[in-house]
């Protein structure tokens, strides 16, 4: 539900021109996912249609775990047939890796890549046309979990723990990289009690509609950690690419932990020593102005 909420956030900034949008298997198998994309745009109907493309259906190597406990079934907290009331979808004909190469290619500087899921579709695409996505202005990665604990076991958060093989080339592959870990989206809690105050405020069918998909995401949050609320993990992830001041960052090299029998997808960083020379860094948030996110995030979703 983060990832609708992130989607929402991006398509209802004036900042940002959002080119297309491409699926990959993560919390929900990765049809799913093509669908709920399909779904937002349906409910925002914005004024300039995005490419849409679905992805990889597996990680590079591992067997595909989800999180319906977390984001339903459907990967939309089991609203999505209650939204579309059966509407039809059209036929996603194109792939996300020449999609996501195409635009390095079309872009270049210009181009931001917010992931917010697992990251082998940009894998894919870096092992097929390095040159091409080398070229980008900047990768804005929501994964890794450094000085806090997991969320998908003791040390690693969900994305990187899905497909640790992707996040290591990606983080690895010289690319201008920011991480976005839960060391700083877990301090963005968006209570149940707030968002239902201003989706009432605003009493339109997009804002029915998020206080009905981010239901059962926020009441795990209840069951499982105590709050009644969400964590606004991807919405950062697009702050970021807003304004990269919202969020300070730490130059690092990353590790991720591929082999591990008990710590699969863990992000290793030391900060305590410099980059080397000839080795791969990225830039790591470890700080985030919650003031002026929560300002952002509000005047867009329901200004």
């Amino acid at each position: 539900m983060d990832d609708a909420l992130a989607l929402l956030f991006a398509l209802r900034s004036p900042e940002l021109s959002v080119v297309a949008i491409t699926t990959v298997a993560g919390n929900a198998p990765v049809g799913h996912c093509t669908r709920n994309v399909l779904t937002l745009l349906h409910l925002l109907q914005p004024s300039k249609l995005p490419i849409v493309a679905e992805g990889a259906s597996r990680p590079l190597r591992r067997r595909l775990v989800t999180a319906p406990e977390v984001h339903g079934e459907d990967g939309l907290g089991n609203m999505r047939r209650v939204l579309l009331r059966r509407r039809a979808f059209p036929r996603v004909a194109r792939h996300a890796v020449p999609t996501i190469i195409e635009c390095c290619r079309r872009y270049g500087k210009k181009l931001t890549v917010v992931a917010v899921g697992p990251l082998t579709n940009i894998a894919l695409a870096f092992l097929e046309e390095p040159r091409a996505v080398r070229s980008i202005g900047r990768l804005i990665s929501m994964g890794g979990a450094f000085r806090v604990p997991g969320n998908t076991g003791p040390v690693a958060e969900f994305n990187y723990y899905v497909d640790p093989e992707a996040a290591h080339l990606v983080l690895n592959a010289g690319l201008p990289v920011t991480v976005v870990p839960l060391d700083v989206t877990q301090q963005l809690v968006l209570m149940r009690s707030e968002l239902e105050y201003r989706a009432a405020r605003r009493a339109n069918r997009l804002s029915r509609a998020i206080v009905r998909f981010t239901k059962a995401y926020m009441q795990y949050h209840r069951k499982v950690e105590g709050f009644h609320g969400g964590y606004l993990h991807d919405p950062l992830a697009v702050a970021s690419a807003i304004n990269p001041s919202i969020i300070q960052t730490h130059r690092l090299h990353i590790d991720i932990e591929c082999a591990g029998r008990f710590t699969r997808g863990m992000s290793v960083a030391d900060p305590r020593r410099k980059v080397r020379k000839g080795e791969s860094a990225v830039d790591v948030a470890l700080r985030v102005d919650r003031v002026r996110f929560f300002k952002l995030f509000h005047e867009r979703m329901w200004g």
